[in-house]
């Protein structure tokens, strides 16, 4: 009998739109814009050409990081928090611990950010930042190998190499979930998705959603170990958060 095949372009669908049924849609659009509005100020204090992520990735960051839940986030990128606060108010309900770094800026002065919500439960979120400015990512990945923190949830913004990869590999969960910005033609997410897979070969490759019918909108893409997909017989199944 023949096997019945999914493209990963299939999967990824099914994926966003998922996520874009969920009922905290609300919540997403309400912090991304918050984080946006507070972070502002530092894009005109520290310029890179690079820039930050956009409102759009924003939104969808947090729902993605919403609906995993993590409790050990890892961030290659920070330049100014705006996806650390993202995903820090994000998974305030399950936080232990976000580490970030960025091998080029320290601008990140997180007792700005110390009542950036309503939510006490949010600005605790916040205090479980641990960031590593100017460190570059090895220096970071190395650090929390030593302290033997176990990764479910990353984030990359960043170049990354074979090195970062191999801890990588060390420090995260079977069922950790790996997110990769900037993954477009040949931009640097493209690169690090490919060279992840490697080392992750039991993933699955998840690309940006497309919004309006386009997809250069967002460039968020998503690596999700294919153990923990499942298909359920429900007509439609919401997403709970």
């Amino acid at each position: 009998m023949k096997k019945f095949w999914l493209s990963e372009k299939m999967l990824a669908n099914a994926f966003w739109n998922a996520l874009e049924c969920s009922a905290m849609i609300g919540d997403a659009k309400s912090d991304a814009k918050l984080v946006a509005s507070k972070t502002s100020p530092l894009v005109k204090k520290f310029p890179s050409i690079a820039g930050s992520i956009s409102l759009d990735s924003s939104f969808y960051l947090w729902l993605v990081t919403k609906y995993f839940s993590p409790s050990n986030i890892c961030e290659i990128g920070t330049y100014i928090g705006r996806s650390t606060l993202i995903m820090a108010l994000a998974s305030a309900d399950s936080l232990k611990l976000l580490s970030t770094c960025d091998g080029t800026f320290d601008c990140l002065d997180l007792t700005s950010f110390k009542k950036i919500s309503s939510s006490d439960q949010k600005n605790k979120s916040v205090e479980k930042i641990r960031y590593f400015g100017k460190t570059m990512s090895t220096d970071m990945l190395k650090t929390l190998r030593e302290d033997k923190i176990n990764i479910d949830f990353v984030f990359i913004d960043g170049r990354i190499s074979n090195n970062d990869c191999e801890i990588l590999r060390e420090i995260t969960t079977k069922d950790a979930i790996l997110l990769i910005d900037d993954f477009e033609g040949v931009e640097k997410g493209v690169m690090n998705a490919m060279m992840l897979r490697t080392f992750f070969p039991n993933y699955l490759l998840l690309e940006p959603p497309i919004i309006g019918g386009r997809r250069d909108r967002l460039n968020l893409a998503v690596l999700i170990p294919s153990s923990i997909i499942n298909v359920s017989r429900q007509q439609s199944l919401p997403v709970e958060m």
